[in-house]
C-alpha cells in the first residue's frame, strides 16, 4: 500500500464561504477581540491592531481582501485566525483575520481535493471541491502578505 501524504488544515467559515489552509500555517484561533482603531485613512479591509503575546498584530478583513460579500454576524460567534508570516518574518511575523465561526480541522490528501480551479478572483489561489462536495478556497497568502506590506506603516 503506498505512503499517501496527508496535510492537516482547517476549514475556516467566512459567511457562505470556507476558506482551506494548513494548520501548519496557523499560530492560533481565540474568541474575537475587538481591535484598536486605526487612523481615519486606513483601507475597507484593515480593521486595526491588537495586542497578542506582546506583539502588535494587524487584523484584516478578509471578506474585502478578497472581494467577498460582507457578513453580519455575532461577535459571539466570530475567531480571530492569526497566521504566521511566511515572506516577512523579520517585519511581520504574524497577521490575523476574523472567521464567522469556529473552524474545523479536516484531513486532506491529494486524492481528497477535485476539481482544482485557477480561473478565480485576486487573493484566491485555487477554489477546489473536497470529495465531501464542500467547495473551499485555497486564499494566496502571498498576496495577503503584500497587500499588508504596503500598509505597514499605519501599524
Amino acid at each position: 500500500m503506498p505512503n499517501i501524504p496527508v496535510i492537516r488544515c482547517l476549514l475556516i467559515p467566512i459567511g457562505d464561504e470556507q476558506l482551506l489552509l494548513p494548520s501548519a500555517v496557523i499560530a492560533e484561533v481565540f474568541p474575537y477581540n475587538k481591535p484598536e482603531y486605526l487612523v481615519e485613512n486606513a483601507p475597507n479591509w484593515l480593521l486595526g491592531i491588537f495586542n497578542w503575546r506582546n506583539q502588535r498584530i494587524p487584523l484584516l478583513s478578509i471578506e474585502n481582501v478578497l472581494s467577498l460579500p460582507q457578513i453580519m454576524t455575532s461577535v459571539k460567534k466570530q475567531r480571530t485566525i492569526i497566521l504566521y508570516g511566511l515572506e516577512s518574518t523579520q517585519t511581520m511575523p504574524f497577521y490575523a483575520f476574523l472567521a464567522t465561526d469556529i473552524p474545523r480541522s479536516i484531513v486532506i490528501t491529494e486524492e481528497t481535493l477535485i476539481n482544482p480551479n485557477t480561473d478565480i478572483h485576486t487573493g484566491v489561489a485555487f477554489q477546489v471541491t473536497i470529495k465531501n462536495k464542500e467547495t473551499v478556497w485555497l486564499p494566496d497568502l502571498t498576496y495577503l502578505e503584500t497587500v499588508l506590506k504596503k500598509s505597514q506603516t499605519l501599524f
